[in-house]
């Protein structure tokens, strides 16, 4: 099983390091998974996020509304 395979297995955290790692995974495959989607869309709810986890979360949702990221 290669590493991005048990990365994607695992629940998303609101984690940087996790955050940054499920960015830089749906970059370069271009999709991303419903329950990593949806820890992505409730985290702002739930807890304040930096600077810099607040813009990857959005670049995130840009990619999903024009087509370049796929929710799977």
């Amino acid at each position: 099983m290669i590493l991005t395979e048990k990365i994607q297995r695992r629940d998303v955290n609101r984690s940087s390091s996790h955050l940054a790692i499920v960015f830089a995974q749906t970059m370069q495959t271009g999709q991303i998974s419903f329950s990593q989607w949806y820890e992505l869309m409730t985290a702002p709810l739930e807890d304040a996020l930096s600077p810099e986890a607040e813009d990857a979360i959005t670049r995130l949702i840009y990619g999903v509304r024009h087509g370049l990221i796929r929710v799977i």
